[in-house]
């Protein structure tokens, strides 16, 4: 068991799976650079925060939109067009956003893009799913997200310093700068399609015995898929009011820390970065944590660690010299996201051991659903207190909600077994 418990695991990946994480590496490196320098290259062609939110609220309403039928496109397609039709519109959707600086043409193609990305996200999970054994399944999907969250490092460092670079070295304008540095990340976007397409479908028994199932009930209509609609129903609520409390934050953090803390690019990159570099520590960590404590008591405890930190990045300013307040708001910045997101694996493992194979799809696009709404006003109301003035409440409403959520998953779940429990492993090997 000790040696099964972690590193044999990893050695049990299939090559599908082998395959799908070196897509993600090339995925999320993009994704670093562009948190990091998307909202600022938006102020810096002349937008102002109020049109970041509005930005943020349309592909929070797109990606609304968009989520079942991509849920329900994702139950019938092979998943590798998930990802490919996913992530090569989302790639194309980034060339076309970096060069605009037409407001119309920047909201009609974030909202392309969020429906994009509402088929690469339904897809996601459920095809870890359906290639990993139960007991190896926490083990995928931490891993998963420790190497997106690498690749996200390494965006975010090259966001921070590239620009300043090639300023300084090639005479170029901020802007131009802006856009260099994400079109090198695109390039990788577009080198990671090369894995996704060498994916081949596979069908595991699970899901072959499942789908039979549901055929012969011959249930129609959009939620035909959905068999525990309970478990479903609390899944949603609880990533619903995450949702809308980091909608007031997350997509604004660059914003906060240049406009409120005057952090530098390069600044708010190394914190990004380090943010990155310490979860996926933790992401790698977490199958550990899971064997000690379980998959629930994971998941309530990191979350419920976070919530300070949430507060201390927000009110950072009034307990901290001019000198010190981006050290400070940064340390916290990278223990929220270590603690918080550590949940993630678990959660993810969680969530779709708890749900009939068939309706994981299904589930995924409802959540997004109402996530991505949730975003949408929490983005815009974000912007607008921030635009004002206000970064304090945004932060302050972020943690209220986190707590509300974490407590709500502690009493729908408490003593609900996970698959990748100790006392799962070991029924597993008997």
């Amino acid at each position: 068991m000790a040696e099964v418990s972690y590193f044999g695991r990893l050695r049990q990946f299939s090559r599908n799976a082998r395959l799908y994480l070196l897509h993600i590496i090339g995925m999320d490196l993009i994704h670093g650079a562009w948190e990091v320098l998307f909202n600022l290259y938006l102020l810096a062609v002349g937008f102002d925060v109020r049109f970041v939110g509005i930005r943020i609220a349309v592909l929070g309403i797109a990606g609304a939109l968009a989520s079942v039928p991509a849920g329900r496109l994702a139950d019938r397609i092979d998943r590798k067009w998930g990802f490919i039709i996913g992530d090569g519109g989302g790639a194309v959707c980034a060339l076309v956003l970096i060069m605009s600086t037409d407001a119309t043409m920047i909201l009609a193609f974030s909202a392309v893009s969020a429906c994009f990305s509402a088929l690469h996200r339904v897809t996601e999970s459920p095809f870890m799913a359906e290639n990993s054994e139960p007991e190896e399944r926490i083990h995928l999907f931490s891993v998963e997200q420790g190497l997106s969250t690498l690749a996200a490092m390494a965006g975010a460092l090259i966001a921070g310093f590239l620009p300043r670079y090639l300023m300084s070295s090639e005479g170029m304008t901020l802007i131009e700068a802006y856009r260099w540095a994400v079109h090198i990340g695109i390039a990788w976007w577009f080198l990671s399609l090369i894995p996704a397409i060498m994916l081949r479908r596979y069908v595991s028994e699970e899901v072959a015995r499942a789908r039979a199932e549901v055929e012969q009930e011959k249930r129609g209509g959009w939620l035909s898929a959905i068999r525990t609609p309970k478990t479903v129903y609390h899944f949603v609520v609880i990533g619903t009011l995450l949702s809308l409390g980091g909608g007031f934050v997350l997509r604004l953090a660059n914003i906060f820390f240049h406009y409120d803390l005057h952090a530098q690019e390069h600044q708010i990159g190394m914190v990004f970065a380090a943010g990155s570099f310490f979860l996926a520590i933790g992401a790698f960590a977490v199958p550990l944590v899971v064997e000690r404590l379980g998959e629930v008591a994971t998941i309530v405890w990191t979350r419920f660690a976070a919530v300070p930190f949430i507060l201390l990045i927000g009110y950072a300013p009034e307990l901290a010299t001019p000198e010190t307040v981006v050290s400070l708001a940064g340390l916290a910045w990278v223990l929220r996201t270590t603690l918080f997101n550590m949940s993630g694996p678990a959660f993810e493992a969680f969530s779709m051991g708890q749900l009939h194979p068939t309706e994981r799809a299904t589930y995924i696009g409802i959540s997004h659903l109402f996530g991505s709404a949730m975003v949408a006003v929490g983005g815009y109301l974000g912007a607008v207190l921030m635009d004002s003035g206000d970064f304090r409440t945004p932060f302050l409403v972020m943690a209220v909600l986190y707590a509300i959520s974490t407590a709500l998953f502690m009493r729908w779940f408490k003593g609900a077994p996970g698959l990748s429990d100790p006392s799962s492993l070991r029924e597993s090997v008997r």
